[in-house]
């Protein structure tokens, strides 16, 4: 079935008359390289559809090839001709429902995705929930059609597998993610632009920030998980945004001792974000019980109208709608209450 799918997915796309491509609402290399990926592989037979972005594309992933075919410019998807959307890495089906709300001609949907959590919202779904990463799906539909990755391709892909594995170091990481990494390398891939994306992006600012959440880690008994806090506070005092603390949790959960954490974030729309990494939960069954998705093992929500607080000799608590106050232990007993592992 999942090379059939493959197969009708090119089939699709070589007849479309204007297709467009989306990423993720939240941009990552996974969800950019994927659909940066697929018009490499179009602009072969000259096409080069348009990529929607939610907000403008982060710093760190302007070396990628087609790169300036995105677009925060939310009319494309009203032209008349509009016929095809894929949409790259995303379990959100609301994002996608208020993007084509307005949009008369329904076109097809295809969702290509990972996540376990991800509904199934597309006319067509590819969603592999045991490959690591969206990327690797979009080679094996490269594999599947016969298709070799020009070395601009294979940047773009390599980005992808690199970003949702953590440099190949975390759980989800498969000899199979490692050897398509190395095709991807020696079809040209630049692994040096990719590794410098992963790593050498933070100001010093950004990690004064990590340092903060490096003093706020409180392991919990006895469970042993561990959480950690940052205020928006923290961030606008060391001049920093939020592209730049991301990968914190993929951090944490790489160099401490615990077998899950916690990083609790203020959003700059006013809500706590709560991401969780974890080798022995499903933490994407907590995620989905605040209405946010995520793999197996890295997973994460957001609680709207929140705040953090630091109440003396009681540690950090959210304080949500001004009303109710749940310290982060307190929310971590709701999430692993019955104890069950994956």
């Amino acid at each position: 079935m999942e090379r059939y799918t493959h197969k009708h997915i090119a089939d699709i796309l070589r007849s479309s008359h204007r297709p467009i491509f989306v990423s993720d609402e939240r941009i990552d290399g996974d969800s950019l390289g994927s659909a940066l990926a697929m018009v490499d592989w179009m602009s072969g037979f000259g096409a080069r559809p348009p990529v929607f972005v939610a907000t403008d594309v982060p710093e760190q992933y302007r070396f990628l090839p087609h790169v300036d075919v995105c677009t925060t410019d939310a009319s494309i998807f009203l032209h008349p001709d509009v016929d095809v959307v894929v949409v790259f890495d995303c379990s959100d089906a609301g994002f996608i429902k208020r993007l084509l709300g307005d949009v008369l001609n329904q076109p097809i949907i295809i969702n290509i995705d990972h996540h376990k959590t991800n509904p199934g919202y597309g006319n067509i779904n590819q969603v592999v929930v045991d490959a690591p990463a969206t990327a690797q799906v979009v080679h094996t539909f490269f594999e599947t059609n016969h298709i070799i990755p020009s070395r601009h391709a294979a940047t773009c892909l390599l980005t992808g597998m690199c970003f949702d594995t953590n440099a190949f170091s975390n759980s989800a990481t498969n000899d199979a993610v490692l050897n398509k990494a190395s095709q991807l390398i020696l079809l040209g891939a630049r692994v040096q632009d990719v590794i410098r994306t992963m790593f050498h992006h933070r100001s010093v600012g950004a990690l004064r920030v990590w340092g903060l959440a490096l003093e706020r880690l409180c392991e919990h008994a006895p469970t042993n998980i561990v959480t950690t806090c940052l205020t928006r506070k923290d961030v606008l005092e060391h001049g920093v945004d939020d592209d730049e603390i991301d990968g914190l949790s993929n951090f944490l959960n790489l160099v401490t001792d615990t077998h899950t954490l916690m990083v609790l974030r203020e959003t700059e729309d006013g809500g706590v974000k709560v991401s969780m990494r974890s080798r022995v939960y499903d933490v994407s069954l907590h995620a989905k019980q605040f209405g946010g998705g995520g793999h197996a093992k890295a997973a994460g929500f957001t609680l709207p109208a929140s705040r953090l607080v630091c109440l003396p000799e009681k540690g950090w608590g959210v304080v949500q709608n001004n009303e109710h106050i749940a310290m982060a232990n307190a929310l971590r007993f709701e999430l692993f209450e019955n104890g069950q592992s994956s």
